[in-house]
């Protein structure tokens, strides 16, 4: 049984390049054997070649984090936010769950020391930007949200014209409201499913509002560790949309047109992390970008790329759910799924066999 929340999308040092052998049935049998809990959209060249329940509405776990990094662009082009500006690393671990991001946090500064990016225990607030998207890091999250304004990011889903997104809120702050003992797991799980949403996103504010105060720790080390019912409540709560939206944040992105020039260079430094990650992209794509995320029930990938013919692509796939035995699979298999997205062919033939 899994024990953290926020499971990563774990990215290997070879993520993306090639595809790695596999039984291609693998993913197109469990998407068509389970129509209610999984959906795909892809997107070749501004146009559509497949999609499979579009405007079914999934959590979307750490693939929401697009949405911020959109706006940290936006804010730092037009001067609003500084993206040199140093910032404390305890600023950001007020917000920082022990083992409940798969490492991701601590995996970031890890990563920033070997690259001597701390000064005086601070860093860029560009470099919190990349730790969100790249390393999937939920401190970092909530701090740009609380730092950008969430106010200000939620209206930023009627400029991307995301008609079927929920608001974002604190989804780290959003765990305190499932931190009881045992005894009260029950009672918790009936509650909190019967908050209305705007009830809900106000007590997670109420709990961030507490975090940015807790200097000393002591509200954070009140902190239980939820059981499964109550993690598959809070799963089922976070921020949802559609394969259909978020395909066409990628697209968006993948045009070079959509965003102001200045807002698209910052953009790019965020979300094309995979070309730092494995080189051997450059060998491949123009452009590649992509945020996955994932819960104990939840599987979730955006994903864009520009080959070196020219061929551009914007894709979204989306699983819920899940079981523990179904998370693994897949989990395994979504390195070559997007290869397969991305690849004229390869995408063809998925396409064709899910038609079936």
């Amino acid at each position: 049984m899994r024990t953290q929340l926020l499971y990563l999308l774990l990215l290997s040092a070879t993520y993306l390049a090639e595809a790695q052998p596999t039984s291609p049935d693998v993913v197109v049998d469990f998407i068509r054997a389970n129509p209610t809990r999984s959906a795909l959209y892809v997107i070749r060249n501004d146009t559509v070649q497949i999609q499979l329940r579009p405007d079914q509405t999934m959590p979307l776990a750490s693939a929401v984090k697009t949405i911020i990094a959109i706006e940290f662009a936006r804010q730092a082009a037009a001067g609003k936010i500084n993206p040199a500006e140093r910032i404390p690393l305890t600023d950001l671990d007020l917000y920082y769950l022990p083992n409940t991001d798969g490492g991701a946090h601590p995996g970031w500064k890890q990563w920033l020391s070997q690259r001597n990016l701390i000064e005086n225990e601070t860093v860029a607030l560009l470099d919190v930007a990349k730790g969100m998207i790249q390393f999937s890091s939920n401190a970092n999250t909530e701090y740009l949200l609380d730092k950008l304004g969430t106010d200000t990011v939620n209206a930023s889903l009627k400029m991307l014209h995301l008609p079927n997104h929920d608001p974002l809120y604190p989804i780290v702050s959003a765990l305190f409201l499932y931190s009881v003992p045992p005894a009260n797991s029950a009672k918790t799980v009936d509650e909190t499913r019967r908050l209305s949403a705007k009830a809900y996103r106000a007590k997670c504010q109420a709990i961030h509002n507490r975090l940015k105060q807790d200097k000393d720790g002591l509200f954070k080390q009140s902190f239980i560790f939820p059981d499964m019912a109550l993690q598959k409540v809070w799963s089922d709560r976070l921020p949802g949309s559609t394969v259909r939206d978020y395909a066409s944040v990628m697209q968006k992105i993948n045009s070079r047109t959509y965003f102001p020039p200045a807002v698209q260079t910052i953009l790019d430094s965020i979300m094309e992390w995979p070309f730092a990650v494995n080189p051997a992209n450059k060998g491949v794509y123009t452009h590649l970008g992509m945020k996955g995320g994932s819960t104990a029930f939840v599987l979730t990938n955006a994903f864009y790329a520009e080959t070196l013919k020219g061929n551009r692509i914007s894709a979204a796939v989306f699983f819920n759910n899940l079981t523990p035995d179904e998370f693994q699979l897949l989990s395994k298999e979504f390195n070559n799924v997007t290869i397969r997205c991305i690849g004229k062919a390869q995408s063809a033939a998925m396409a064709t066999a899910l038609a079936k």
